[in-house]
């Protein structure tokens, strides 16, 4: 009776750790579909034109952009991007089964000296959103892997 006891508390700690609800690391990957610019009170639409490679490190809390691919250009650039997990969120995948949700990750980064960037990376697709001085970028890419 003790070892079942003992067997079943661990098995519910084991269950409750943020490593066993989802891998302490992946690489996601994403195929840009669609790109919206919004400047001087108008929208345009342009077709997708990168592709992004991202390290996910759920023990640090970090999403990082580690290269962009220009599948038009067939360049490649490095990128070190780091995005700072929002983890207070219900839907984040450390949340998520408490609250019967999807897992959704969102994260806040700042690629550059003057821009915000967030990502909302879900299994089937990644959407950021870029603000910048006078201009506000979205973009929906479906999600490679």
């Amino acid at each position: 009776m003790r070892r079942t006891a003992a067997f079943a508390i661990a098995a519910v700690l084991a269950l409750s750790a943020p490593a066993a609800r989802g891998a302490t690391s992946a690489t996601i990957v994403s195929h840009e579909e669609e790109k919206y610019f919004f400047e001087g009170g108008r929208m345009s639409r342009f077709e997708g034109q990168f592709e992004h490679t991202y390290f996910l490190d759920n023990v640090k809390g970090v999403l990082v952009r580690t290269r962009t691919y220009d599948y038009r250009a067939k360049r490649i650039t490095p990128d070190e991007t780091v995005y700072r997990i929002e983890r207070s969120l219900h839907s984040d995948p450390t949340n998520s089964d408490r609250y019967s949700l999807t897992p959704v990750i969102r994260a806040i980064g700042v690629p550059d000296g003057d821009h915000v960037e967030t990502l909302t990376v879900t299994d089937k697709e990644v959407v950021s959103s870029l603000a910048a001085p006078g201009k506000l970028i979205l973009s929906r890419s479906r999600r490679l892997k």
